[in-house]
C-alpha cells in the first residue's frame, strides 16, 4: 500500500478577510455617497446650491450698487420664480438671474433695490426671500438699513 496524499488546500476566503472588504466598501459608500450629484439618484433639485447662487448673486449687486455712483441703484426683481438683478444694467457688467441649471427650485420675494454708497436698500424693511425645492424651503434675508445679506429668515 503506498501512503496517502496529503489533502488539497481547501479554496476561499478567511472570515477576516470577508470583514475587511466589508469595512473598506463601508468607508468607500461614506465618503462617496454625499458626493453624488444632485438629480443621479433621483430628481430632488438642490436647494442648497439655489442658495448658493442667490446668495453670490444678491452680494455681487449690491457691491455694483455701491460702486456705481450717485443717484443709481441696481434692481432685483423676482418673477415666474426666479431672479433677475440689474436688467437694465446700470451697475453691473451683465444682468445676473437664476437659478442656474437647476430644476425645480422656484425662488418668490418682494421686488428691491440696492442703492449707493452703501449697498443699502431703497425701502425701509428687511426682504426675506424664499426658495422652495422638492418639497423643502429655505430663506435668504436682505437687511434694510446695511444690505446685509444672510441665510434664513430676517
Amino acid at each position: 500500500m503506498s501512503p496517502r496524499p496529503p489533502p488539497a488546500p481547501m479554496a476561499g476566503f478567511t472570515l477576516f478577510e470577508l470583514v475587511l472588504v466589508l469595512l473598506v466598501l463601508g468607508v468607500l459608500a461614506v465618503v462617496a455617497i454625499p458626493r453624488i450629484p444632485a438629480g443621479l439618484l433621483g430628481p430632488a433639485p438642490d436647494l442648497q446650491a439655489a442658495e448658493d447662487q442667490l446668495v453670490g448673486d444678491l452680494r455681487q449687486a449690491r457691491a455694483g450698487a455701491m460702486v456705481c455712483g450717485h443717484n443709481r441703484t441696481v434692481a432685483v426683481g423676482f418673477n415666474g420664480g426666479q431672479w433677475t438683478m440689474d436688467g437694465a444694467r446700470n451697475c453691473l457688467a451683465a444682468s445676473l438671474s437664476g437659478p442656474r441649471n437647476l430644476d425645480g427650485v422656484t425662488v418668490s420675494g418682494t421686488d428691491f433695490n440696492f442703492r449707493y454708497p452703501f449697498g443699502a436698500l431703497v425701502e425701509e424693511d428687511n426682504v426675506t426671500v424664499t426658495l422652495e425645492a422638492g418639497g423643502e424651503s429655505g430663506g435668504v434675508c436682505v437687511r434694510a438699513s446695511s444690505g446685509a445679506i444672510h441665510r434664513g429668515g430676517c
